[in-house]
């Protein structure tokens, strides 16, 4: 299936998926691997500062994304999907908006009613909006802790819905969202 204006995404949600991924993917990584480390070690404090800082961006990025998501034309789905692919990625794109506010909400929560840093790339702190609560900062911690094995589903469904479709149905799915280089304005 060829792949034009009408049938790829607007350029500018292009590039934010694109830095989304790899923030995100990044922040996951940072995440699972602070996850496997003593509390209060290095470098498991100064990752956590890089993860930290990662989720905040995310959450900034996420809203820009959201809007223009909301502002741009969002192209039909191909043709060949069937109704049951048509729900599937629906509720996944859904999982993984609602996943993108909610770790760093939920982070943010945990450390600043917990009392932790707040740290942006070691810059300026973020304002504590939640001091000095152990139930909030329980929840937080809980919340986050339990969606990271949401986060770690969704992503490999994601990506794996990707892969079928780019290598075993080679329908052009990959290619509405894919980068393009060049003048043409797409």
């Amino acid at each position: 299936m060829p792949v034009n204006e009408t049938t790829a995404y607007a350029p500018l949600l292009r590039r934010i998926h694109w830095a989304t991924a790899v923030l995100f993917i990044t922040a996951m990584l940072i995440g699972f691997y602070c996850g496997l480390q003593p509390p209060g070690t290095s470098p498991r404090r100064e990752l956590l500062e890089v993860h930290k800082s990662l989720g905040m961006t995310l959450l900034f990025l996420s809203v820009l994304r959201l809007m223009v998501r909301l502002a741009t034309k969002v192209p039909p789905e191909p043709s060949s999907f069937g109704a049951l692919v048509r729900f599937a990625a629906r509720l996944n794109h859904v999982a993984l908006y609602a996943i993108l506010f909610t770790m760093p909400l939920t982070g943010y929560a945990f450390s600043s009613a917990g009392g932790y840093s707040l740290k942006y790339f070691w810059t300026f702190s973020w304002p504590r909006l939640v001091t000095d609560s152990p139930a909030i900062a329980h929840a937080g911690e809980v919340t986050h802790d339990a969606l990271a094995w949401v986060v770690y589903a969704a992503v490999a469904l994601h990506i794996a819905a990707t892969a079928w479709h780019a290598v075993v149905m080679r329908d052009g799915t990959l290619a509405r969202m894919w980068p393009r280089s060049g003048n043409s304005g797409r």
